[in-house]
C-alpha cells in the first residue's frame, strides 16, 4: 500500500519530502527555557542547516542546505504543493511558516504518529529511542558538542560535515519510519488528514490574546496564592510546615477546596495509602486541577516557586508581546499533541495545556477573536453517554437522546421521586446529570459519592453531601434501569478481555473488533493492551496491562470507557475533517471545536457545523446525535 504522496485531496504525484531543522541554542536560549513560539520568533533564532530527503517520488540521497541559501532553496523548492513529513512538525513546520512564510499541501508529523502506534510500548517517544524500536540506523549525538555555536563558530571549528552528516542520519531515520509506519499503510490514510488539521492550530494561529486581561489576572493568582498560603498558615511556622507534609492535613486542605486526594497501594505494606509522593501520576495530574486553590496547595507541598495557573499566565503574557512576521502582535499558536492520551485523544503542549483552561475562567477570556471575528464553540452534547446507550444496545435511553428528552431530569426524577426540571431543581438535576455521565463506566457506590461531592463544588459552587448508603442507592437503581449497559460489562469481563489477552476465540462490540492485545477501532486506529495478564489484587484477581511500561487495572467497564472515548473522538475529528474543508479549525478540547469567524458569516458557519457535528458516523447509522454551539468575542464568552 502507498503512502499519502499520491492521494492528497485527490491529486496525483504529489511530492514527499523530509525536513530536519538544526538551530542555534545555547543553556539560556533553548527549548528547555522557552516555548517554541517565544524560541522561534526570538532575535537570537538561527537556522544553521537543514536535512533534506526527497522520498517519493524521486528517492533521493539525502542532502543538506546550508541555512544561509535556506530561503532561496525554499522559494524554488514549492513545498506548499508538497506533503512534508518531520518528525517533531509542532517545531520544524512553525519555523518553515514563520520563517519563510510557507505552509505545506499536507505536514505529518511523525513524532504524532510513533505516539499513536508505538506509544503503549515505549516511555520515551524521542527520536533515539524510535530508531533503536524499529531497528532503523542509530541516532548519532554530534549536537551536543556543538551547544552555543553558531554556523561560523561550527564551521570554524571543524565540525561542519560531522554536524551535516547528524542531521541527515536524524532525516533518514524520520524517513525510514514513515516507511515503516505510514507508507506501509500500517497508519490510517484518513488519521493523516486529522494529524495536518491539529498542527494548523498552532502553525496559522487564529487567536489573539488580551494583553491587559493577562497582566490584570496574574497580579490577581498571585495575591490568591499568598492569601490561601497564609490562610492554611503554610508560611513561616514549623506548625504550618508540617500541616502542609502530613499527609492528613494536606488531605483535608484538598477536601476543603473540592478535591478528593488520589490514593495508592503501598508496594511496602500492601495497604491503601495517599499518592503525594511526587513521582505519583496523580499527584502530578493535580498541578492541572481546574480550581487553582488545589494547584496552590499542590505546588507548595511539591516545592515549586509557581503554579500552573500562574506560569501558565506567566507564558500567555510572554507570548502576547512578541513580535510576528508583518510587525503583528498579540497572536497565539494553539499548541496541541496528537494521540496524547490512551484513547488518542490530544493533549496540551508546549507547557501550556490549553485544553485545560478553566471554565469561566480570566485565560479563557484572554483568547480573543481578532477584529471583525467571533469565536465560535460547537460542543457534541453527551456524546459519550449516547454512545454507551448505543454501543451496549439500551434501546430506551437511545430513544430518550433521539427524542430530545432532558435525560438528566428524567433520572434524577427517578432518583428522587418526584419531577425534577431544569431551571427549578438544579441540584438534583446536577445528581442526574452526573449519574448519566459517569455511572455507565461501572463507577461504583463511593467514588460515585466522591464525584458529587467534589464536582458539586466546581459545578455549583457549593457542596452537596453525598452519605455512601445513598450513593449506593443510586448506583444500584442505575444499573437496574439501564441493564443493557452494566450486562455490557459483565461481557466485556468475561469474554473481552480474555480475547484481548489472547486466550482465544473471537469477540467484536458494535464497530470495535477484538484481537490479542488490542481492539480495532473503526478509523483504523487501534487501542493497545499490551502484555495483559492476571494477577491478585486488593480484590482478588485481576486483569493488568502495560501502556507506556507503566501497568494500569483493567474491567469490563473501565475497557467500556476507553472505546466510548476513542469512539467519541472518531466521531468529532471526522466532524472537524469535514468541516475544515470550509472553515479552519482553531482549536480543539475534548468534544468541542472551536472557530474564529467573520462576523458576516456566523449563521452560516452556525449551521454548517451543527450539520456536520449532528451528521451520524457510518459505522453508528442508529446514533442520535446532538450539539451545541456558542459565540461571544473571546473563547471564554462564547455561549
Amino acid at each position: 500500500m502507498g503512502g499519502p504522496e499520491s492521494r492528497v485531496n485527490g491529486t496525483i504525484n504529489v511530492r514527499t519530502v523530509i525536513l530536519d531543522f538544526e538551530t542555534y541554542y545555547d543553556k539560556e536560549y533553548s527549548l528547555r527555557k522557552m516555548t517554541p513560539v517565544e524560541y522561534i520568533l526570538d532575535p537570537r533564532f538561527e537556522n544553521i542547516l537543514c536535512a533534506v530527503k526527497e522520498g517519493w517520488p524521486s528517492n533521493q540521497p539525502t542532502y543538506y542546505v546550508d541555512g544561509a541559501d535556506f530561503g532561496d532553496w525554499v522559494k524554488d523548492a514549492k513545498l506548499d504543493q508538497c506533503v512534508v513529513i518531520s518528525y517533531n512538525a509542532l517545531f520544524d513546520m512553525c519555523i518553515l511558516a514563520w520563517r519563510y512564510g510557507v505552509v505545506p499541501k499536507l505536514m505529518v508529523d511523525m513524532l504524532g504518529v510513533a505516539r499513536a502506534m508505538l506509544g503503549y510500548r515505549m516511555r520515551s517517544l524521542a527520536l533515539k529511542e524510535v530508531a533503536r524500536h524499529l531497528q532503523l540506523q542509530a541516532k548519532g549525538d554530534t549536537v551536543h558538542n556543538v551547544i552555543g555555536m553558531n554556523r561560523e563558530a561550527i564551521k570554524a571549528a571543524g565540525l561542519w560535515q560531522a554536524y551535516a552528516n547528524y542531521s541527515m542520519g536524524d532525516a533518514d531515520i524520520c524517513a525510514g519510519a514513515y516507511d515503516l509506519l505510514v507508507r506501509s499503510g500500517k497508519f490510517p490514510m484518513s488519521e493523516l488528514f486529522v494529524l495536518d488539521m491539529v498542527l494548523r492550530c498552532a502553525i496559522q494561529p487564529r487567536f489573539r490574546l488580551d494583553q491587559n486581561l493577562l497582566c490584570q489576572h496574574l497580579g490577581e493568582v498571585r495575591a490568591k496564592k499568598e492569601m490561601l498560603l497564609a490562610q492554611a498558615m503554610l508560611i513561616g511556622a514549623d506548625a504550618g510546615k508540617s500541616d502542609l507534609m502530613s499527609n492528613d492535613k494536606f488531605a483535608a486542605l484538598l477536601r476543603g477546596h473540592g478535591c478528593e486526594p488520589p490514593t495508592k497501594v503501598s508496594p511496602r505494606t500492601g495497604l491503601t495509602t495517599y499518592a503525594f509522593a511526587k513521582t505519583d501520576k496523580a499527584f502530578i495530574e493535580l498541578e492541572e486541577h481546574p480550581n487553582p486553590a488545589v494547584q496552590i496547595l499542590v505546588a507548595a507541598r511539591a516545592g515549586h516557586k509557581s503554579t500552573l495557573e500562574e506560569s501558565r499566565c506567566e507564558r500567555l503574557l510572554k507570548i502576547s508581546q512578541l513580535t510576528w512576521p508583518g510587525n503583528e502582535q498579540g497572536l497565539m499558536p494553539i499548541p496541541l499533541g496528537y494521540g496524547r492520551a490512551h484513547t488518542h485523544r490530544l493533549g496540551g503542549e508546549w507547557k501550556l495545556n490549553l485544553q485545560n483552561l478553566p471554565r469561566g475562567g480570566n485565560l479563557r477570556r484572554a483568547l480573543i477573536a481578532p477584529p471583525g471575528h467571533t469565536v465560535l464553540t460547537i460542543d457534541s452534547a453527551q456524546i459519550e453517554a449516547r454512545i454507551t446507550a448505543w454501543l451496549c444496545g439500551q434501546d430506551d435511553l437511545v430513544q430518550a437522546f433521539a427524542d430530545g428528552e432532558d435525560v438528566y431530569s428524567s433520572f434524577a426524577s427517578e432518583i428522587f421521586g418526584y419531577p425534577v426540571g431544569k431551571k427549578t431543581h438544579p441540584k438534583e438535576r446536577f445528581m442526574g446529570k452526573t449519574s448519566i455521565l459517569g455511572l455507565g463506566f461501572q463507577v461504583g457506590g463511593e467514588k460515585f459519592a466522591n464525584t458529587i461531592e467534589v464536582q458539586s463544588v466546581l459545578q455549583l459552587g457549593t457542596e452537596i453531601p453525598m452519605p455512601l448508603e445513598e450513593a449506593i442507592r443510586i448506583v444500584q437503581l442505575y444499573r437496574r434501569k439501564y441493564s443493557k449497559i452494566s450486562g455490557t460489562w459483565s461481557q466485556l469481563q468475561t469474554l473481552g478481555i480474555p480475547v484481548l489477552a489472547g486466550n482465544g476465540g473471537s469477540y467484536s462490540l458494535g464497530p470495535c473488533v477484538f484481537e490479542k492485545g488490542a481492539v480495532s477501532l473503526p478509523s483504523g486506529l487501534k487501542l493497545y493492551y499490551d502484555d495483559l495478564h492476571q494477577e491478585t489484587g486488593e480484590r482478588g484477581m485481576q486483569w493488568v496491562f502495560s501502556y507506556g511500561r507503566e501497568f494500569q487495572k483493567l474491567y469490563g467497564g473501565k475497557l467500556l470507557e476507553n472505546i466510548v472515548q476513542a469512539l467519541a473522538r472518531i466521531a468529532v475529528m471526522d466532524a472537524a475533517v469535514r468541516i475544515q474543508r470550509r472553515i479552519a479549525l482553531a482549536m480543539q478540547v475534548h468534544d468541542e471545536l472551536v472557530y474564529i469567524v467573520p462576523n458576516h458569516l456566523v449563521e452560516t458557519v452556525r449551521q454548517i457545523v451543527m450539520e456536520e457535528m449532528c451528521r451520524r458516523p457510518a459505522w453508528a447509522p442508529e446514533l442520535p446525535l446532538a450539539a451545541e454551539v456558542g459565540v461571544g468575542l473571546s473563547y471564554g464568552d462564547a455561549k
